[in-house]
């Protein structure tokens, strides 16, 4: 290790040598740190960053599209100088470490007040959330990497938020067609080609200088609102769609209206003669409008009705059994599940898809590229929890399961696991165990229940939940650079020792998942299944 060579002959050494020298020997140090840190982390790209206090962030979520990024970013800053110094433009990579991902990290360092958000494991349009969640603006402006306003129209969004200070509406504006000459005001709720709602025309919109007025939905390639009046997607949407008339109909219900700012010009590149880089999937989409529709009480039989329709009764009938099925897996309570691997242990991971297929949560676990340290694997396995709790923070998730790759379930686990987290949404929680180390300590249930017990001093991380609330505790204790985390580490001596002291912990009983180094030592060891599920 080069570092600790240099910092052992700078021990050796730093009495004898000058001030020159010494300053000199703590340069070569600090490089070696980062050259250790970016090789260590190259896989997992860093956000740039804040640019400080503005007033508006105008935030966009891609997923390989630097084209239109960049025309995007450019038509800001080119068009729209006046706003310049109130404005954050803030740019979410949905496939960090992809092919644009350093071109994107680059524009930060090149346009002023920019800033590159890496948002991987969860791909859906509704990563938008990390929009609000990281602007640094009261007021923020979301837009697809493809979009561009009309001259004067940003500065006219701010001064209308500043006039309205009581406003926590949804904001959106006309969209211009290619030749700018056209305009259309919302959308029609009418169901049409796998999707809800179809564009139409309001006269009202025609005039840029007109009064704003209500609409029932639109598309989202560009909508607005103050941050702190922002209710969220559900954070179970996954892939493409979903969202339109979902999110209006989220902010009436908070007592709010959805509005059309006539001034609010903007256009959309439709076209993509080279395809789009991401596949929208039926399932997907049948599946977010299920959620969304339930979630605001809107009636989904219409999505019934469409999807056979455009697809037929038999694929209608597998959507509807896929989506019951996982609704009704117990696993359903956790907003998004990941599964640490190391890259090189393909045969881990692939028994653990084996596992995870027969609990029927497969499609819906992310593989975390493991942060890989050989010379101590507990920084790495801190690190790479730190990681997914920051992922998690910024797509505004409720709580996020963690599973480490050599997890091993008991046979009963869906059947056990329901009552459970039933149990568990009563409690003030903080940390949920599926299984742990308990060094031979026995801990009562909690009040009223039979399947969950309130613990402390529990070891091992392989099968964990996190809730939101104590996601900013860890991101603050739990250092974010190798480094810092071995200088930690002289402390803690791992992660599942730190969170071991924390309070707001509570375990699954029975255990219902372990290590096979501990298995033995589990009061359920028969019944778990250590090659199958």
């Amino acid at each position: 290790d080069p570092e600790t060579a240099m910092r052992n002959f700078a021990v050796a050494r730093r009495r004898g040598l000058s001030d020159h020298d010494r300053n000199w020997l703590d340069r070569m140090i600090e490089q070696s740190r980062r050259t250790r840190d970016e090789r260590l982390f190259e896989h997992l790209p860093q956000a740039s960053p804040p640019v400080g206090e503005r007033k508006l962030t105008i935030g966009m979520a891609t997923y390989d599209d630097y084209d239109g990024v960049y025309f995007s970013v450019m038509a800001i800053r080119l068009y729209h100088p006046e706003i310049t110094d109130d404005t954050e433009i803030l740019v979410v990579d949905n496939n960090p470490g992809g092919r644009c991902s350093k071109p994107l990290r680059s524009l930060a360092d090149r346009v002023s007040g920019l800033r590159y958000v890496p948002v991987g494991g969860i791909h859906s349009t509704a990563v938008r959330d990390v929009v609000f969640n990281e602007a640094s603006g009261d007021y923020v402006l979301c837009i697809d990497s493809h979009v561009m306003l009309a001259p004067g129209s940003i500065r006219r969004f701010i001064d209308f938020l500043d006039r309205h200070p009581d406003c926590e509406d949804l904001l959106q504006g006309p969209l211009l067609d290619d030749s700018t000459a056209s305009v259309s005001t919302h959308f029609a709720p009418v169901w049409r080609a796998g999707m809800y709602g179809v564009w139409d025309r309001d006269p009202r919109g025609r005039d840029p200088e007109g009064a704003p007025f209500e609409i029932p939905m639109q598309g989202l390639g560009l909508f607005g609102c103050r941050r702190r009046a922002w209710p969220g997607f559900n954070p179970k949407f996954r892939g493409f769609g979903g969202e339109e008339g979902y999110i209006h109909e989220k902010f009436r219900r908070a007592g709010r209206k959805a509005l059309c700012l006539p001034f609010l010009r903007w256009i959309h590149r439709f076209d993509r003669p080279e395809g789009a880089p991401y596949k929208p999937r039926w399932r997907d989409r049948y599946r977010n409008y299920m959620i969304g529709f339930e979630e605001t009480g809107l009636d989904t039989r219409p999505i019934d009705q469409h999807f056979e329709t455009l697809l037929g009764r038999d694929e209608l009938e597998s959507l509807q059994s896929a989506f019951r099925e996982e609704k009704d897996n117990p696993f359903y309570f956790f907003d998004a599940i990941f599964c640490i691997n190391i890259d090189h242990q393909t045969e881990r991971w692939s028994s653990m898809q084996d596992r995870f297929r027969s609990l029927g949560i497969e499609p819906r676990v992310t593989r975390f590229s493991a942060v890989e340290t050989p010379g101590n694997h507990h920084v790495g396995c801190a690190l790479s929890h730190r990681f997914i709790i920051e992922q998690a923070k910024r797509l505004g998730l409720r709580n996020v399961l963690v599973f480490e790759d050599d997890a091993v379930f008991h046979r009963d686990t869906l059947a056990l696991l329901g009552p459970a987290v039933r149990e568990l949404a009563a409690q003030d929680w903080a940390l949920f165990y599926l299984g742990g180390h308990k060094w031979n300590r026995d801990f009562p249930l909690c009040d009223g229940c039979s399947h969950l017990e309130a613990v402390r001093g529990v070891t091992t991380t392989h099968a964990i939940a996190y809730h939101h609330s104590i996601f900013d505790k860890l991101l603050h204790d739990v250092p974010g650079s190798l480094g810092e985390v071995e200088k930690w580490l002289e402390i803690h001596a791992g992660i599942d020792q730190y969170l071991a002291r924390l309070e707001c912990a509570f375990m699954a009983r029975p255990t219902l998942a372990t290590q096979p180094a501990i298995a033995i030592t589990q009061d359920t060891w028969p019944k778990l299944a250590p090659t199958g599920a």
